[in-house]
C-alpha cells in the first residue's frame, strides 16, 4: 500500500519569535542605535554623524524646488513629525536639524522651538527629495520590480543602484567597505594615486608607505611610522648613512609636535601609474576597511582636503562602520528584547508559551492581511490605521469569548 506523501510542516517557536526581534533591533540598532530619540540635535551643531529624516508632509516642494529641501532629527521625526510621510535617509555627516528653523517656517519644533540661525553648512542632494542614483529615481521603484543592491557614496553620501555603477569587470564588490561613485572620483582627482593600490588586498603602495590590505578587517597597518606621530609621518627621514651625524639621529628621534616634525614636507601620495591613467571615466572606486589611515598628511595634501572640502577623510569617526559600532555598543548595554524575552521565557509554563505563540501568530496573519491594502496602492501607514488595526483586533477576541467559540489555538 503506498504510504501518503508528508507534508512538509513549518514550525516555530517562542525563541524564534524573540530571534527574529533581536534581528530587527539589531538592524535598527546599526541605524539608530546611536541616535538620541528624545533630544532634538540642533543645540549640538552640525553632528559628525546622524540619522536623518525628510518630511513631503511638511516640505511637499522638495522634489521640484532644491531650496525647499530640509532633513530632521531622529528625535524630531518622533516628536514633531508623527503620521507625516517621512523619508529614511540613512545617516548624513555635519548636518544641523531643521525642524522649525529657516527652511521649515511652519513647522514649530516641540523640542527646540528657538532656531533663529540658518543652517548654511548643511547639504542638501536629491536624497532630500526622496531621489536616488544617476538615473534619479525613488526608492523603492514603483515603475520596476527589479531588484538591485544600493551602495552609499562616503564622498557624496549619494545612493546608487549597483548596475548603474560603472565597475570594473570581476570586481567582488562585497569584499569591499566603501565605495566612491565616479563622479567623485572626477571631481577628487587626487584619490586617483591611492585608487587601485588600497583598494586592491593584492597589492602595496610604494616603499614608502606599504599597506598591509591582506585580510578585510579595520587594521590597515601603515609602516614605516611612529605612533604618536600618525599614520603618514615616516619615524624619520631617509639619510644616506655616510652622512648620518649625531644630531641627525637626534632629531630624527625628537617627540617634537607633529607641526615640527620634517615629515610634514614629505608628500607620500604615490605616483600615478599608467593602469591608473587608463581609468575609464566615471568608474567607481571600491576601498578596503581602514584604507583612509593610508592617505598621505603633508601640508600639501592637507591643503588639498581643504580646499575639496573633504577633511572628513582623515577622521576615524566619520565612517559609518564606526557609527553602527557605537549604535551596536548601545544596544548591548541596555539589553536586547532577545535576552529578556528569553529570561521571561524560562518562567513560563508550557501552556502559558503556547497560547503567547498562538496569539502572536494570529496577531501576525491579520497584520499582513491588513497591511496588504496598503502596500497595493502605495499608501502611508498612519498611527490611526495601526489604532484601528487593534481595535477590530479587541472586537474579533471579544465576539469569540462571548459566542462561546473554542480558544482559536483549539481550532
Amino acid at each position: 500500500m503506498e504510504q501518503p506523501e508528508e507534508q512538509e510542516t513549518s514550525y516555530i517557536t517562542m525563541a524564534d519569535v524573540l530571534k527574529e526581534q533581536e534581528d530587527l533591533e539589531e538592524t535598527s540598532g546599526a541605524v539608530l542605535g546611536a541616535s538620541d530619540d528624545k533630544n532634538c540635535t540642533y543645540p549640538k551643531g552640525y553632528v559628525n554623524r546622524q540619522a536623518l529624516f525628510a518630511c513631503l508632509t511638511c516640505a511637499p516642494e522638495a522634489r521640484a524646488d532644491e531650496s525647499k529641501r530640509s532633513g530632521i532629527c531622529f528625535a524630531c521625526s518622533l516628536q514633531c513629525h508623527d503620521n507625516h510621510e517621512l523619508l529614511e535617509l540613512y545617516t548624513k555627516r555635519k548636518f544641523r536639524c531643521d525642524c522649525g528653523g529657516k527652511r521649515m517656517p511652519d513647522v514649530k519644533c516641540k523640542l527646540e522651538p528657538r532656531k533663529e540661525e540658518e543652517n548654511s553648512l548643511n547639504r542638501y542632494n536629491q536624497n532630500f527629495a526622496g531621489l536616488y542614483c544617476i538615473c534619479h529615481r525613488p526608492y523603492p521603484d514603483p515603475e520596476t520590480d527589479v531588484a538591485d543592491e544600493m551602495l552609499q557614496c562616503i564622498a557624496c553620501e549619494d545612493w546608487y543602484h549597483l548596475r548603474h555603477l560603472e565597475v570594473r569587470p570581476g570586481k567582488n564588490v562585497k569584499s569591499y567597505a566603501e565605495m566612491i561613485c565616479g563622479g567623485c572620483m572626477e571631481a577628487l582627482p587626487f584619490l586617483k594615486h591611492y585608487a587601485y593600490k588600497i583598494e586592491d588586498p593584492n597589492s602595496t603602495l610604494d616603499n614608502t608607505i606599504q599597506v598591509d590590505v591582506t585580510g578585510l578587517d579595520e587594521s590597515v597597518s601603515v609602516a614605516p611610522t611612529d605612533e604618536e606621530a600618525g599614520p603618514s609621518e615616516p619615524k624619520q627621514r631617509r639619510l644616506d648613512d655616510s652622512k648620518t651625524t649625531a644630531d641627525d639621529e637626534e632629531k630624527a628621534n625628537s617627540t617634537a609636535p607633529p607641526d615640527a616634525m620634517p615629515a610634514l614636507d614629505i608628500c607620500t601620495k604615490p605616483p600615478l601609474d599608467s593602469d591608473t591613467e587608463k581609468t575609464a571615466k566615471n568608474e567607481a572606486t571600491f576601498w578596503v576597511g581602514g584604507w583612509r589611515k593610508s592617505l598621505c598628511q603633508c601640508k600639501q595634501c592637507a591643503a588639498l582636503y581643504k580646499e575639496h572640502a573633504v577633511e572628513f577623510l582623515l577622521d576615524p569617526e566619520d565612517t559609518v562602520q564606526h557609527y553602527e559600532d557605537v549604535g551596536k555598543r548601545r544596544l548591548a548595554s541596555e539589553g536586547s528584547a532577545y535576552q529578556m524575552g528569553m529570561e521571561m521565557l524560562g518562567q513560563l509554563d508550557r501552556g502559558t508559551q503556547v497560547n503567547m505563540l498562538t496569539e502572536y501568530n494570529r496577531m501576525k496573519e491579520r497584520l499582513l492581511e491588513f497591511l496588504d491594502p496598503f502596500v497595493s496602492s502605495q499608501q502611508v501607514v498612519t498611527q490611526a490605521d495601526i489604532n484601528e488595526f487593534f481595535a477590530r483586533l479587541n472586537r474579533e477576541r471579544r465576539a469569540e469569548t462571548s459566542s462561546g467559540a473554542p480558544p482559536y489555538f483549539c481550532r
